[in-house]
């Protein structure tokens, strides 16, 4: 049976110390199909919301205590998959441009104008997804990875930089003169490394490998 029913529209969480503000802001965007959510000040948001989850921040730059910068950093230390629009007074100008430049998708002088507002909002929302998506493969691939023998991961990051078997088994003996290994052995290693991972070509090793941070240098032999 088909399954007709929409999906969950995205959670946008408004930050900000003033109550006035948080409550117009989310009768604006419930009013609009999104899924407010409302917090006074950045502990209790960075205590009670889940980072993995994508969704939009609508994030007051100055507050009392933890401001929304420290807020912002806190959100980039755990690797949010959360997308920022930073919410700021007159006067907060380079701030909120610092701001963007480290990530932040946008920054609003208030008072925001509303389709403005909307649109930084559904913009950031889609930017989330993308990225949460992103990590989801990050997370297969490296499980993938973790399938691998030492030996075949070994093999793996040369193959990645475009080198041939023959080259691979050349770096590999000069590497560990004790374990030598034959061409041959590289192509039984490259389709099982092949299989586990799921991919049809040298090119597509090399996107994973530096996908995940594991490219290394190689010994070139004549």
């Amino acid at each position: 049976m088909t399954d007709t029913s929409l999906p969950h529209p995205a959670s946008v969480c408004i930050v900000d110390d003033d109550e006035g503000v948080r409550h117009s802001l989310a009768a604006l965007l419930l009013a609009n199909g999104h899924r407010p959510r409302t917090f006074a000040n950045g502990p209790e948001f960075l205590a009670q919301v889940d980072l993995t989850v994508p969704g939009c921040v609508l994030l007051d730059l100055r507050m009392d205590g933890m401001s929304g910068l420290q807020v912002f950093d806190a959100m980039r230390q755990r690797a949010s998959v959360l997308k920022t629009v930073f919410l700021s007074a007159h006067g907060e100008l380079a701030a909120a441009v610092t701001a963007v430049k480290q990530g932040a998708v946008d920054w609003l002088e208030k008072p925001c104008n509303e389709q403005t507002l909307l649109a930084a909002v559904s913009k950031a929302i889609s930017l989330s997804q993308d990225c949460a998506q992103h990590e989801r493969r990050r997370h297969l691939l490296r499980e993938r990875w973790s399938g691998l023998s030492p030996r075949q991961q070994e093999v793996a990051r040369l193959l990645a930089t475009g080198i041939s078997s023959k080259e691979t088994a050349r770096a590999l003996a000069l590497r560990d003169p004790e374990r030598p290994i034959d061409p041959r052995t590289v192509d039984t290693h490259r389709s099982a490394i092949f299989l586990k991972l799921d991919i049809r070509s040298s090119h597509e090793l090399g996107m994973l490998v530096e996908d995940l941070g594991l490219s290394e240098g190689v010994i070139r032999t004549p």
